[in-house]
């Protein structure tokens, strides 16, 4: 009788060990997003201190208060299946207040390509998801025909006209948009693995020193990219040239 009772005491045991051995039966994949979006703004070599003063090649000293970016779409190619995996179309609005989000999803398997991020949308897009935007900032939505806006940069100078001990600062707002400046980010090609049990944490860096290094702020404390207006136009196109997106 106690031989009987030790196999089936092995058995059982044998059993339950097979049984907790399969992973994907016992962590069923999680409904909803799974890839976290982390925003990272930089002045240069270091991350943006609200806290800090800050001085341009062209003399301009200022302080940033909030930097603010609208993201339409996330997108993976990858190579070994060569197609584009498409992780559902959301609006994400990241800024140094609000730098995470939880957005999109790619299943539990291996990957090797790169994502591709849409920042802004054509006016298409504007029209068919203005609710989305709405819900996200109504301010984002232009009042011309141009889309929506999707870089902002708000900040302080000091007037160049008052003495440095008089600390008297003007606001700034640089305003990057409309369809005709909508921008991709790519990632390098990497390869990598997704499970259940973990989210994907996707790093958005973006150093604003080269949007900011020549631009005289006390000339120029406003620009809404503006297609009727040459001048302010022309400074948003170079700044948008110079918005790079690293995605790590």
């Amino acid at each position: 009788m106690k031989k009987t009772l030790l196999l089936i005491g092995i058995i059982y045991l044998s059993l339950s060990a097979c049984k907790e051995d399969s992973l994907i039966a016992d962590n069923p994949a999680p409904a909803g997003d799974n890839i976290e979006l982390n925003f990272l703004p930089y002045y240069g070599e270091d991350p943006l201190r609200t806290d800090s003063i800050y001085t341009n090649a062209v003399g301009s000293r200022f302080m940033l208060d909030t930097v603010s970016m609208l993201i339409s779409d996330i997108s993976f190619f990858d190579l070994n299946l060569n197609e584009s995996i498409d992780t559902a179309k959301n609006y994400v609005m990241l800024s140094n207040k609000a730098p995470q989000a939880m957005t999109g999803r790619l299943e539990a398997m291996g990957y090797y390509g790169n994502f591709q991020i849409t920042l802004g949308t054509d006016s298409a897009g504007a029209v068919d998801d203005l609710d989305d935007i709405l819900a996200i900032d109504p301010d984002l939505v232009r009042d011309d025909l141009y889309g929506v806006d999707f870089f902002s940069i708000k900040g302080r100078i000091f007037d160049p006209a008052s003495p440095p001990e008089d600390s008297v600062m003007i606001p700034v707002e640089y305003t990057l948009g409309s369809y005709l400046l909508s921008d991709t980010a790519n990632s390098e090609v990497r390869g990598f693995s997704v499970d259940n049990l973990q989210n994907m944490r996707i790093f958005l860096l973006t150093d604003l020193k080269p949007l900011l290094n020549f631009l005289p702020m006390d000339q120029f404390s406003e620009i809404v990219s503006d297609p009727t207006n040459t001048q302010d136009f022309t400074i948003a196109q170079a700044m948008v040239d110079s918005l790079n997106v690293g995605i790590f």
